[in-house]
């Protein structure tokens, strides 16, 4: 295909010593490589979990995401899990929209679980740390951007999910700003 465009193009620029032709392909190679480098760009700045935790978990168990209940419940293939650790807006409280699509964003198709020290919550759902795909802490990024609050009671992770939400209220961050409805 390149050699019949060519075959087309080529007498149009040619010249008697073929300088056009050097010319021509030189300034075709360096646009093309524009464009690709444009679109790897592109896709880079698309991708939703580029992402960096402190907390991860690569080798965490894989389970399915079918559906996202809303900012820190997932129904999963193992069943419905709660967000251990974090507590985002109810539905109809502020940011609870905002916190639900967080949540589907990262959770995706797949994530990881991880236990903490309780197992399941009162009312049977299984409670895990959630992490991405490729390990990176979903309870993490929500409390770091102001769309959950983490627990103070329990928890491997709570001193750092503590801290993270401090330096979020401090910050005004998302949703924990000092006029919030978020709760844990």
């Amino acid at each position: 295909m390149l050699r019949t465009v060519l075959s087309n193009i080529l007498p149009l620029v040619r010249n008697i010593n073929g300088y056009y032709v050097r010319h021509f392909l030189w300034v075709l190679s360096l646009g093309i490589l524009v464009v690709v480098i444009a679109v790897l760009k592109w896709i880079g700045s698309n991708d939703s979990d580029a992402i960096e935790t402190t907390l991860r978990c690569r080798d965490c168990a894989e389970t399915s995401v079918a559906l996202v209940i809303d900012g820190d419940t997932l129904e999963t293939g193992q069943g419905r899990v709660r967000l251990f650790g974090v507590g985002a807006p109810e539905s109809g409280e502020r940011c609870a929209a905002e916190a639900t699509a967080r949540l589907n964003d990262l959770a995706g198709d797949s994530v990881r679980l991880q236990n903490g020290p309780r197992l399941f919550d009162r009312v049977g759902r299984m409670l895990a740390y959630v992490y991405t795909e490729d390990g990176f802490s979903i309870d993490e990024v929500l409390v770091r951007e102001g769309l959950a609050e983490a627990w103070t009671s329990d928890g491997q992770h709570r001193s750092l999910l503590v801290a993270l939400e401090s330096d979020a209220r401090r910050d005004n961050t998302g949703c924990l700003s000092d006029d919030s409805n978020a709760t844990g």
